[in-house]
């Protein structure tokens, strides 16, 4: 028989007991809540890295990055075939490029002691160079051809430069002063340079087409560089400025 005394000591005893967690609910919430955030950040990741999902190889990165103005070379401070200093790339002065500055730039990455593809940039811009002379076009298209070797010396650029007929400052061959910020142009413009285990480099090689910002307005192979000089003489011969 149920009494009110009874009653009482039930009801009391149902208060005290208090409804069993789920052992382990807080880590599994946890767990799902760093796998959503890496979900939605890899997925970020991949939008920005593939231009919205249009770029899957290097070649179509380096494509609509240029083609949305993305791509520029930072500033860097070099030392070329005579060992003079410039600073290349960069902001230009309100009054605009200084005087002998160059509307835009052939540029290409090398190292001297390639004797592969890098010859062969060698000699396609021995052509160029002396292209730039029969149209008259010395003042308004520089060429640089930059070392990515940190073992390049003054003197490994100044006999690359004799064997290819680089004369300043139409042509300077030049190294960077820190080689750090070498690395961070060659990341920027998507050149790749490897060591290859046998003292020299497996890289990617090509032409850039680059103002006097450092804005790259074009990126051609090898066997194009044809293309790319009419790509900077329409660009110097529009006065450089802008696209």
């Amino acid at each position: 028989m149920v009494t009110r005394r009874s009653a009482a000591r039930v009801a009391s005893l149902a208060h005290r007991v208090k409804p069993a967690r789920p052992r382990g609910s807080p880590a599994v919430l946890m767990v799902l809540a760093v796998l959503c955030l890496v979900l939605v950040l890899g997925a970020s990741g991949l939008w920005a890295i593939t231009h919205g999902l249009t770029a899957w190889t290097l070649d179509q990165r380096r494509e609509a990055r240029i083609a949305a103005h993305q791509m520029r070379l930072p500033p860097i401070a070099v030392h070329d075939q005579l060992g003079q200093p410039h600073r290349l790339f960069g902001e230009l002065p309100a009054e605009g490029p200084a005087e002998g500055a160059r509307a835009v730039y052939l540029v290409d990455a090398i190292y001297t002691r390639c004797q592969t593809v890098c010859r062969a940039l060698g000699a396609a811009f021995a052509q160029l160079s002396r292209q730039l002379e029969a149209d008259g076009m010395t003042g308004r298209i520089g060429l640089i051809s930059l070392s990515f070797d940190p073992r390049d010396t003054g003197a490994d650029l100044a006999g690359y430069a004799r064997e290819h007929g680089a004369r300043p400052p139409q042509w300077r061959v030049a190294a960077p002063d820190a080689p750090a910020a070498m690395q961070a142009l060659l990341r920027e413009a998507d050149i790749i340079a490897i060591p290859d285990g046998f003292g020299g480099f497996v890289h990617n090689g090509g032409l850039q087409v680059v103002d006097a910002r450092g804005v790259v307005l074009g990126s051609f192979a090898l066997e194009d560089f044809h293309a790319a000089y009419a790509l900077a003489q329409r660009h110097a011969l529009a006065g450089g400025a802008g696209r």
